[in-house]
Order: structure tokens, then C-alpha cells, then sequence
């Protein structure tokens, strides 16, 4: 079976460069092409090729499945795929998968790397391509980043594009390229043509890769480099938004530590029946969790297995006051919680056609929108409201909180 690369990568297979900034938006083709590419470079020549991501906790995380679709789809049979990596039988070009934060004695270790391919590039840290740079040395090797830009800094967009350095391959590209050879799927076009006309600056920044702006940003100034958790933070709650098939399963643990309050993403997940949400939090740290209250039935049977539980406050104008409440606030996220950086990114207000600001958040993408509504269910529930008086036996007053009293 023939594989086919757009002429647009044709320079990916040149020997000539020493690193490749592949970027661009979405459903233009970069994963895709740079795995059919190493795959065919790693028939042609003995390889070995490294794949890193910033954060990888499991081969699952990896571009490991990507390649292993492609193997089968084009019945690449000289290929020895195993849960941990991929052999060529025959020449003995061979595939591995890393994590580059907090790994750094691991890379340096590896030897002999022809090429390294960084997927998500956007999220790598400065501190983790200095240690992956020099470790690269083999003569005549590559790195090839894969990227869709978040803002107009990311430490590799502005070393390989902004800065510029010596041999250096760059190749942009967006959905047109797969319109051109005919695989835009349809899906994705009404999508795109539906962003186009309704939320521009969403189109801009998701199918033309441009940078976000803080233009229309509902949070701003948070610290998303925290490394890990202060020895001195204290657990404070849960944030937990539900989803299952079409969104993510979010559930964020928020720390309170020297007058901040810091996000760590515990879950960003599909598929999760409330009993493995349960086993999750059960394996965690035991804490209060404050959930969407728009899932009573899934926060009953959570409860029902030792968590506990409660529905977050939800009336007429909740969304913008718990806004309002986190905006005063003073929020880190872990650099691992790399989901929840997009949706910080990109959780805007939405726009009409004109480009004119309501004031309502833009919800037409909950990839970004999940993450952002679990930290204010969890963070507004330190929100101080008027108490309500109801009984001197139960403590006096009610708390807003669904479930507690």
C-alpha cells in the first residue's frame, strides 16, 4: 500500500537540518505526516528514534498509538509493535517514548538517538530543550517539534521561529493543505466553517494557529509554573465537572498555600463511570469535592461509595459571580495540568459576529470550558455568602453549599 506525504513535508526528509518547527492549526496534517515520515525513514535506514512529549505518565499519553494505527493501516508488517515500543524486524530501527519534565537523567542516558520527535511542543519548557538539545548529539541527528501555538512566546516557537537558529527547517501549515489533497474530513470543515463565521478570534487562534491574545480573557495573571506542590500546601478541595462520552471528566485538586490557591489537574479523561471516578478520589488524599450539581444521580452514587460529596450552588447568575470571585483571587497551576493551561488559555468571553464582548463565557468549546468550570465549583465554594438562618440545632445557619448541613 503506497504512503502518501503531502509536498508541503517534503523537506522532512532531508538530511540537511538540524531541528524542525512543524506548527500550525488544527486538522492540518502535522501528527500525522511526521509519523507516516518516520515510519518510512525508519524502513528505508537502521533509526533509532525517540518520541517525548513534555508529560507522559503512561505509554497511553504517547504518539505510540498513532504510529501503531498507522502500521496496521498501511500493513506494515516488517514493524514488531509492543506495549512499550516499535522494532523493525529487519533492519532494526527501533521507536521509544519518554517524558522530558522532571526526567531529566533518564533522556541524558539515552544513547544513539537519531531522531527525536517532541509531539505538542507548545507545552515543552525552556529547561526541558536545554536538557534535550545537547542530548541529541549523534552526528547528523534531528529533532523535529510538532506544535499548535498556545501564546506568542512558547519557549520553542520563539527559540526555532522567533529567534531563528543555525539549519533550522520550518514548516507552517493549516487545514487548507489537507482541503488540497482532499483529507479535510467533513466533520471537522462544518466545524471550522461554523467557528469562522460565528467566533472569529476562536478560528484565528484553533484553525489558523495564530497565538491567543488576552483579548476577551476571563482569567488573567495566574501562575501556570508551579512546579509541583509545595511540602507546605494544604488540600483543600475538589473540583469535579462531569462528562463522559462527548466531554471530559475533570477533576482538579486545589491546594491553599502562603495566600494563593493552587490548581493540580488529577483528571482529564472520557469514559469514566462514576464508580472509577469514586476509586480515583479513594486513592487519593481524602478531601471535601464539589461537583457540578446538574448530575445529582452521579453525585448520589459517588457518596454512596465513602466520598464525599456535594453539589456546587447553582440559580440565576451563578456562572458570572463565581467568575467574579475567582478573578479576585490569587491561582497557580502545576506546569503537569496541561489541559487546564489551555483551558485557562482560551476560556474567553464569547463574542457576536461583530466581535463584540458579552457577558457570558464562550462555551462552544468544552475542552476548554470543563477544566475552567470544575476550579470555580471547587474555588467558589470558599465564596462568602450571606448566611441563611434556619435552626439552632444544626449549627445556626445553612451553608450554600448543596448537600452539607
Amino acid at each position: 500500500m503506497e504512503i502518501q506525504i503531502p509536498i508541503e513535508f517534503k523537506r522532512l526528509f532531508d538530511p540537511d537540518y538540524r531541528e524542525a518547527a512543524i506548527y500550525g492549526g488544527r486538522g492540518s496534517l502535522k501528527s500525522h505526516t511526521v509519523a507516516r515520515t518516520l515510519l518510512i525513514r525508519a524502513r528505508k535506514d537502521k533509526l533509532r528514534v525517540a518520541c517525548f512529549r513534555e508529560y507522559q505518565n503512561s505509554i497511553s499519553e504517547s504518539s505510540h498509538q498513532l504510529l501503531v494505527d498507522l502500521i496496521s493501516q498501511y500493513k506494515l508488517n516488517d514493524f514488531q509493535v509492543t506495549d512499550k515500543a516499535i522494532i523493525n524486524k529487519l533492519n532494526g530501527s527501533d521507536f521509544l517514548f519518554k517524558g522530558l519534565h522532571r526526567n531529566e537523567q533518564s533522556i541524558k542516558s539515552i544513547e544513539g538517538i537519531d531522531i527525536a520527535w517532541v509531539e505538542e511542543a507548545q507545552t515543552v519548557s525552556k529547561k526541558s530543550i536545554d536538557v534535550l538539545t545537547p542530548t541529541i548529539r549523534k552526528p547528523g541527528s534531528q529533532i523535529i517539534y510538532t506544535y499548535n501555538r498556545l501564546e506568542e512566546e512558547d519557549p520553542i516557537h520563539k527559540r526555532l521561529v522567533i529567534e531563528g537558529r543555525p539549519n533550522s527547517l520550518i514548516i507552517n501549515v493549516n487545514y487548507p493543505v489537507a482541503q488540497k489533497y482532499g483529507w479535510f474530513p467533513e466533520v471537522l470543515r462544518v466545524e471550522m466553517e461554523d467557528d469562522k463565521e460565528r467566533r472569529p478570534a476562536l478560528y484565528k487562534h484553533k484553525w489558523l494557529g495564530e497565538p491567543n491574545t488576552l483579548a476577551g480573557k476571563i482569567y488573567t495573571d495566574w501562575d501556570t509554573d508551579i512546579d509541583e506542590i509545595p511540602k507546605e500546601a494544604k488540600l483543600v478541595r475538589y473540583g469535579l465537572d462531569f462528562g463522559y462520552s462527548i466531554d471530559p471528566t475533570v477533576i482538579l485538586a486545589i491546594y491553599r498555600y502562603n495566600g494563593m490557591y493552587i490548581l493540580d489537574e488529577v483528571v482529564y479523561q472520557k469514559g469514566l463511570s462514576n464508580r472509577t471516578i469514586a476509586d480515583i478520589l479513594l486513592s487519593k488524599e481524602r478531601c471535601l469535592v464539589v461537583a457540578d450539581s446538574a448530575e445529582p444521580k452521579s453525585i448520589d452514587e459517588i457518596r454512596s461509595y465513602g466520598i464525599t460529596i456535594v453539589g456546587a450552588k447553582k440559580g440565576a447568575g451563578s456562572v458570572n459571580q463565581g467568575i467574579q470571585w475567582v478573578q479576585e483571587l490569587k491561582i497557580g497551576l502545576t506546569r503537569r495540568s496541561v489541559k487546564t493551561r489551555a483551558g485557562y488559555l482560551n476560556y474567553k468571553w464569547a463574542t457576536d459576529r461583530d466581535e463584540k464582548v458579552l457577558n457570558v463565557p464562550d462555551d462552544s468549546v468544552h475542552e476548554w470550558s470543563n477544566p475552567m468550570d470544575a476550579a470555580r465549583y471547587g474555588l467558589d465554594s470558599f465564596r462568602p455568602l450571606e448566611p441563611v438562618m434556619i435552626s439552632d440545632d444544626v449549627g445556626g445557619v445553612l451553608p450554600y453549599l448543596e448537600g452539607l448541613g
